[in-house]
């Protein structure tokens, strides 16, 4: 019997409407299919990439809710798995592949987002603790985190990479505070965050006290490819964590639900449209017989598979714990597919653009889409930045003259 055979049998098994998600999730992961390539006991049962793929695209076919969503399992797991202690892997990862818990990403700061390593938020030492003060912004669903990936500053007479730590922060307790922030379409996706006299217990260092930054990378390469989950399309997916309010709910209820809003273009918040849809709006539109339209949608397609294939290969790396500099190339990639789209689609709009609402075509979704298209090109990290970790990493091309990395942070000017 093949892997997908195997799978398709098992959920037949296993999934019943009545049960909760909780108790869904349970079972996935004890099976190794929520996350098949990471370690047995943990969500996975050390499946090959090629394997993962065949689990995650058998599960979306039998139309189960997926596995858990969101920074952890797509990058807070696979870094917490590269450089954790084993007693680290079960207290984070196991309740994460569970779904029981959710994390947040702290790393970008008013005055660090592109220079990174420019970030101040503080963590002295007291005992076996670490106290924090500072403030992060630009937090994917910082409000529905149970835990965060917090990178602060333990020492300020080093050069900035160096006085990094990467720690995992309760965000349950006094000292922080969740402030969301509304974007211009709407929605309130990201947050920012403020500790007052926080604490961090020493043994939630990942990694070494002071080599945070080399942490990072990994999050940030995970990040840049969106590898952590390897999901399949179609995939059925539901918040995670206690603060969603999903894990007591039935999952033919959770399933109902996301079908119903994947069928309304007013629930939808794309950063970009696929080519399919692209098509299917030229001919509702009246513009199928347009040349220039014509040749700019097929170069879209063109563009959106060739984005697919480097994809593809950035999982392949991830999930075998080296993400590959291919990684920033598929990360600005996908910037560059959002605008694209957004200005063909509002093209394609006319006049209608400008206008909002549910009387507009498909209700609105396209206008919201452009929108949102600038997320990919900021968030982690500019285009900018990819460009120079392109240049730098996969060309060798020489760093931009700099001295910021011999002088202590202390003493750097910052604006």
């Amino acid at each position: 019997m093949d892997t997908a055979q195997a799978v398709a049998e098992w959920a037949a098994e296993n999934w019943h409407g009545d049960l909760t998600l909780a108790q869904w999730w349970q079972r996935l992961a004890d099976a190794g299919y929520a996350f098949p390539s990471w370690p047995v006991g943990l969500g996975g049962l050390n499946a090959s990439p090629g394997q993962a793929r065949q689990i995650s695209s058998a599960l979306a076919a039998a139309g189960v809710i997926g596995p858990p969503v969101g920074n952890g399992p797509g990058m807070g797991g696979p870094t917490v798995l590269a450089h954790g202690t084993a007693e680290q892997q079960q207290r984070f990862v196991a309740p994460m592949a569970y779904g029981q818990e959710a994390w947040a990403q702290l790393f970008s700061e008013p005055g660090a987002g592109s220079d990174l390593a420019s970030l101040a938020t503080s963590a002295v030492r007291d005992g076996d603790e670490f106290v924090i003060n500072g403030q992060k912004v630009w937090n994917s669903f910082a409000d529905m985190a149970d835990w965060g990936m917090l990178l602060a500053r333990t020492d300020v007479d080093v050069p900035k990479h160096k006085g990094i730590t990467y720690l995992m922060i309760d965000m349950n307790q006094p000292g922080v505070e969740v402030r969301p922030l509304v974007q211009m379409n709407g929605i309130a996706e990201f947050c920012e965050v403020f500790f007052t006299d926080a604490r961090v217990p020493v043994a939630n260092v990942i990694g070494a006290i002071g080599e945070g930054w080399n942490v990072a990378r990994t999050t940030l390469a995970f990040e840049r490819a969106g590898a952590g989950s390897g999901r399949a399309a179609n995939t059925i997916s539901v918040g995670a964590g206690s603060k969603a309010g999903n894990l007591q709910l039935p999952v033919g209820e959770l399933v109902k639900r996301a079908k119903q809003e994947a069928n309304d273009p007013t629930l939808r918040t794309e950063m970009l449209l696929s080519s399919r849809t692209l098509f299917k709006m030229a001919r509702a539109l009246g513009h199928g017989d347009d040349p220039a339209l014509r040749d700019r949608l097929m170069r879209y397609h063109a563009n959106s598979q060739v984005y697919s294939w480097t994809g593809q290969r950035g999982r392949d790396n991830a999930k075998t714990g080296r993400p590959g500099p291919e990684v920033s190339t598929l990360k600005l990639k996908i910037a560059l597919l959002a605008h694209e789209s957004r200005d063909l689609s509002m093209s394609m709009l006319g006049a209608e653009g400008m206008l909002m609402g549910d009387t507009t075509f498909e209700g609105g979704r396209i206008q919201r889409a452009a929108l949102a298209s600038p997320v990919p090109s900021l968030g982690g990290g500019t285009n900018e930045i990819q460009r120079n970790i392109i240049g730098e990493q996969a060309l060798g091309l020489p760093r931009e003259p700099s001295d910021d990395n011999v002088i202590p942070f202390r003493e750097l000017r910052r604006s």
